[in-house]
């Protein structure tokens, strides 16, 4: 795979991706490689790069040789993710603590807390910018195999926090602050708690909302292409 094909697949999977969490493309959708392609106005080539990105990261999953069909989010999905983020996102915020303590550049860290705190955004809803925080949080920590794990779960935790809209609150808002003033102060044990104790509540309010929104069973399939990127 060239270097422009690969930027056209990852340029699609973000498009992709970006419908799926918001809901425009449907759980249970049919993404033909083909019908994507066409629609898209590009070979089939990036489009399979596209796909098979998604599939790892667990939107999609093939059901033949060209297409995929969309991940049924159920709520087993979101118990197993709170699972990992309790065990990734403390250490996470540990390590940012330590790298603040020893001089790194905080300043992409402190940048999304100021945009994630702002009431009414039109180009990016609260749970996007949520999102966007708790993804410096992983940049600041710089650590390359944490990384590579996180990357596997930031699409999905997307995912959930538009499924809960309701909880982006000013008590979100104040949790944010101070883990976020833990980390800038290098206080690595109290990073690490707050952060527990952050995702922990989130599983707490949000699995019961989960319960009656995430179906049950997967949904039947359906042929789908989005009309543009």
């Amino acid at each position: 795979m060239d270097d422009e094909t690969g930027a056209a697949g990852r340029r699609i999977a973000y498009a992709l991706r970006e419908r799926i969490i918001t809901g425009e493309i449907a759980m249970g959708d049919k993404l033909g490689e083909r019908d994507v392609a066409e629609q898209l106005g590009v070979s089939r080539v990036p489009v399979r790069e596209a796909l098979q990105l998604l599939e790892s990261e667990g939107f999609v999953s093939s059901s033949h040789r060209r297409a995929a069909i969309v991940h049924t989010f159920t709520l087993d999905d979101a118990v197993e993710l709170f699972d990992m983020r309790m065990q990734l996102e403390p250490f996470a915020a540990s390590l940012a603590a330590r790298r603040a303590a020893a001089g790194a550049d905080t300043t992409h860290l402190v940048a999304a807390l100021e945009v994630a705190h702002v009431a009414h955004d039109e180009d990016a809803p609260a749970s996007t910018r949520n999102s966007d925080l708790h993804e410096e949080i992983f940049a600041l920590a710089a650590h390359r195999l944490l990384l590579r794990m996180s990357g596997l779960l930031t699409g999905r935790t997307r995912w959930l926090f538009r499924l809960t809209p309701e909880r982006d609150t000013q008590g979100r808002w104040d949790e944010h602050d101070e883990i976020v003033e833990a980390i800038l102060g290098g206080h690595a044990d109290l990073a690490f708690a707050l952060a527990a104790s952050h995702v922990e509540r989130g599983r707490v309010e949000s699995l019961p909302r989960l319960a009656d929104r995430l179906p049950v069973e997967p949904v039947r399939r359906r042929r789908r292409g989005p009309s543009s990127v």
